[in-house]
């Protein structure tokens, strides 16, 4: 998106924290972007592992208690809003999460400025109660949704109508996960961290470590898999008190009882996602409730790595596979497997692991271009500048 100098947008980006995530993720994607065409991204959160990160692509942040769901809180979080975004002289108030959002649209009212939101999380068809709470991304001029998933939902619960919602697909970096630009030392150290043998397939599964994720039916399936093969999990293993969370626990305790204990490795929180995708040869993403769009596995298709994926939610966009289980022709990116079926994912795995590198390696240039023409940070970024420029000639009549 080009402007013309002087008229690109000032956003007043809204978002609880800044620990890392998609929605975070996005909110730094966009302060790139909106600085990169002469425009302004103030940040108002509570902070983060990523406000540095922020601040170097020419972001401003304010801290503030935008993360609390305390009545009160909302209700002095308004003026605080208004006055934020009058100082900064702001054009749009852009909530990214349901927390600020109430806070946002009546700042926005009191002064006088549209307000939309990014759908990014879950939408949730009950109790009423949360609906309601819930409807608030829902109330400003536009409401961005991450999929056509989530867009779906969005006009099923909230009963709003397709014209008001814009679809904007997450993306990823393609060049950022290009394998041929990675180190080959960094990839034997990592390869020795997690001890994979010669001749070993590995299958990753990059996601947090939390049930509905998924690994405990990653394990089970794999522990009915025929070869030699080593499974990666990444994410903490620790709970917020600093000892080993429960799931954890159970995870290690299931792969003893069904003998792969020797198989597995807990990589715990990987800061190169890049070369953990250059050591693996296969992602999964086995989560047993739809991703509203699954950031994840457009990474790892960006990497050139085949994937299995759940058959629900926005990976039914992201992962193109063809209707025979056994086709590796070059249209496939990846596989589907229905939801929390542990055999389903045994003989798809099985089928993976047994297909030659050359035919692996074609999937995996196939997901690549898939990524780089569908699913890319620049299209989404390009798309939410052309929302801002429509949301401001029109709620100013121009």
């Amino acid at each position: 998106m080009t402007y013309t100098s002087g008229t690109a947008p000032n956003i007043l980006q809204i978002i609880p924290s800044l620990d890392g995530g998609g929605a975070e993720a996005t909110t730094l994607e966009m302060t790139k972007a909106l600085t990169a065409a002469g425009g302004r991204s103030v940040v108002v959160s509570e902070g983060g592992k990523l406000s540095e990160a922020i601040i170097a692509a020419g972001g401003e942040i304010i801290n503030a208690p935008v993360a609390s769901k305390n009545p009160y809180i909302i209700y002095k979080n308004i003026n605080r809003l208004a006055r934020i975004a009058e100082e900064q002289n702001i054009d749009i108030l852009h909530a990214r999460s349901r927390a600020p959002a109430w806070s946002s649209l009546w700042a926005a009212q009191k002064i006088g400025k549209p307000y939309l939101a990014t759908y990014h999380s879950k939408v949730h068809d009950s109790p009423k109660l949360k609906i309601l709470y819930n409807s608030v991304m829902t109330r400003g001029v536009r409401v961005i949704a991450n999929s056509e998933f989530t867009a779906a939902r969005i006009r099923t619960v909230h009963k709003i109508a397709s014209e008001k919602i814009d679809i904007v697909p997450r993306g990823c970096d393609p060049e950022r996960f290009d394998p041929a630009k990675l180190s080959h030392a960094g990839i034997k150290q990592l390869r020795e961290a997690w001890r994979v043998q010669e001749g070993e397939f590995v299958i990753l599964c990059p996601a947090r470590l939390t049930r509905w994720k998924g690994q405990m039916v990653l394990l089970e399936a794999v522990a009915g898999l025929k070869g030699n093969f080593r499974l990666v999990l990444t994410g903490d293993t620790f709970d917020k008190t600093g000892a080993e969370s429960r799931f954890a626990q159970e995870l290690k305790a299931r792969a003893k009882e069904t003998g792969i204990s020797d198989k597995l490795v807990f990589a715990g929180h990987v800061a190169n996602m890049p070369l953990a995708y250059a050591v693996a040869d296969l992602a999964v993403l086995p989560s047993l409730d739809p991703e509203p769009f699954g950031r994840t596995a457009v990474e790892a298709q960006a990497a050139t790595l085949p994937v299995i994926v759940s058959d629900a939610g926005g990976f039914r966009e992201t992962v193109r596979e063809e209707d025979a289980l056994s086709d590796s022709s070059t249209n496939r990116t990846g596989w589907r497997v229905p939801p929390g079926n542990v055999d389903a994912l045994t003989d798809t795995l099985q089928i993976v692991t047994n297909l030659s590198q050359d035919e692996l390696s074609t999937i995996g240039h196939m997901a690549r271009q898939w990524v780089v023409e569908n699913f890319t940070t620049e299209k989404m970024c390009t798309q939410t500048l052309q929302i801002y420029q429509t949301v401001i000639r029109d709620y100013h009549g121009a």
